[in-house]
Parts: C-alpha cells; structure tokens; sequence
C-alpha cells in the first residue's frame, strides 16, 4: 500500500477522499488550513481514523509546506470554493486557490511520485461556452480563456486554470507526474453551503423556493462516484486532463423539482436572475473518463438527492 498527501482534506472532497483511501488500505496524510464551513468538524473526524495522519496548517506557507513529510503521491484538492465566495471574497479565493500549487509543487514536483492529481474545475469552460459557442457537453481538448479579468467570478476558474498551467509546467521542467481532473459539480451528504443544492434546500426547509438561474443548466456527479473517479484518473491518466462528472445535464428548475419531490416538499419556485458571469449551460463529455471507470454505475440525481437530504433536514 502507499502513503498519499490529500490537500484540503477538511473540505467536501478532500474528506470524502481521504476516507476512502485509508478504507483501501493507504496511509493518508491530512492536510487542511480549515477555512471552510465545516473543515474544522471534518478533521476532527479523520483524526479518529487508522491510517491517517491529520496536520492543520497553511498551504500558502512555504516554510510549513516543506516540513510536509514525503509521500509516494499527492491528491492537491485544496482551494477556496463557494460560488458565494467567488463574489465576495475575490482576493481570498485567488490566494488560497493558487499558491497552494505552488508550494506543494516546489515541496513534492521532483520526488519520484506515482502522481501528483491536480482538482481542476468546469468553471475553466466558461468563455470556451459563453464567448465561443463551444458545444456542450464539452470535451476537454476545446481551447480556454478568461473572458473578462475584471470579472470577479474569474478569481475561482482564472485560479484553476493557473493551477493546470501549474501542474503541466513542473511536468516539464520538474518531472512532476501531473494529472487533471476537472470537476463538475460534485454532490452529497454535508457538502457545506454556497452550492446550487445545499442552498435550495436549507431555503426549502423555511418555505421559500427560490432559484437563482433557474433556466441555466448544469451536471452533477455524485461524491462516492466522484471519488471513484478522482482515484481511477489519478492512477491512469498522468499527463492528460479528463472531465470528472456526469453526462446527464438538467436545468435548475428540473433540479428544484426533484429536491421538492425527494424532500415532499409542495409550492411554486420563483426565479430570479443568474449571478453576474454565471454560464448558462454546462456539461462536460466523459468520453475520456468511461474508459477509465465504469460510468454506467453512476448515482442518479434523484437517488443522490434522496441520499443528501437527511444531512440537511
């Protein structure tokens, strides 16, 4: 078995990740400066699990990075997410979203590692789909851009767009066996706040339905699926980036109805306006990924729903 450092393990992925590499058996190292909703409670949690070594500090610490132990792979899931966050806090998301790259790849990017995966976002498509019409599903292989600097909901994808530049240039230059999966959308029990799902839902649980875009359409992958996925692209795909999602796209307002059936929940969804930025269509083509990994198994929304809903009621 092997000893892998899991980034941001305080966080929804990185949680769910680092459980499911000590079940298999590996040593986990925990890493998490616990600045999510939640990352603090999550920790505690993989303290009291065999195999895994928590350590609580800052990623964009250079001093501290290098005192990370060595490890035989790196799973780099750490970022400062929350659709929210993009708005408000555009500095912070920038900061904790591209200097951990960085430094871990300054620490780790000459070790001779099975893999260095790099946790890339969808959110990298948006000018691909908004400014060029690019076809949706989207394949990985369609060419990027930051549509407007000025944007601050490009502090999140402009950040992740850096960290696969990142990633690909320590391959060169350091050997770094790098890899990318680009997410989309991932989901489930106790995922935290500031996401489409958690959001409706906690609004639900007063009465109100209320959809923000309800027009715009996305795919959601489901978080033991995506984790799958995370560990079957990190051991079979160094140097490619593949889409991690679902193929199957849905309009929100289609999204709110299945929450409200799932949840028994009765009345009328009212709409308003997408965030400023927001795509309006996303979906990601997993061509790459179903030759990888069994896709067929997937989730389905409205069990994946039905499985979230009692982390939030």
């Amino acid at each position: 078995m092997s000893k892998y450092l899991v980034s941001g393990s305080g966080g929804f992925l990185g949680f769910y990740l680092a459980k499911k590499l000590a079940k298999q058996g590996h040593s986990v190292v925990a890493v998490d400066v616990e600045l999510q909703v939640g990352s603090q409670s999550r920790m505690v949690e993989l303290e009291a699990i065999d195999g895994i070594e928590v350590i609580r500090g800052d990623l964009t610490n250079e001093e501290f990075v290098s005192s990370l132990p060595r490890v035989d792979g790196v799973y780099h899931m750490a970022a400062l997410n929350g659709t929210q966050k993009f708005y408000s806090d555009p500095w912070k998301v920038v900061r904790h979203s591209t200097i951990p790259t960085i430094t871990l790849l300054e620490r780790y990017g000459r070790d001779p590692l099975e893999f260095f995966f790099y946790a890339g976002s969808s959110e990298a498509y948006a000018s691909s789909i908004t400014k060029f019409g690019w076809e949706v599903p989207t394949k990985e292989d369609v060419p990027l851009g930051i549509q407007d600097p000025k944007e601050v909901r490009w502090s999140y994808g402009g950040s992740k767009l850096h960290g696969e530049i990142a990633v690909f240039a320590a391959a060169v230059e350091l050997g770094t066996p790098a890899v990318v999966g680009r997410f989309h959308n991932a989901y489930g029990p106790n995922m935290g706040i500031h996401h489409v799902i958690p959001d409706f839902i906690e609004r639900g649980k007063n009465g109100v339905f209320e959809l923000y875009g309800a027009n715009n359409t996305r795919s959601f992958i489901y978080i033991d699926d995506a984790i799958e996925s995370v560990i079957a692209v990190a051991n079979n795909a160094v140097g490619e980036v593949v889409n991690i999602g679902s193929p199957n796209e849905i309009n929100m307002i289609d999204l709110a109805h299945i929450i409200m059936e799932e949840a028994g929940w009765s009345g009328e969804v009212k709409n308003f306006d997408a965030p400023v930025g927001s795509v309006l269509r996303r979906a990601p083509d997993i061509s790459r990924l179903a030759e990888i990994i069994d896709v067929e198994k997937f989730v389905n929304l409205n069990e994946g729903i039905r499985r979230t809903l009692p982390s939030y009621l």
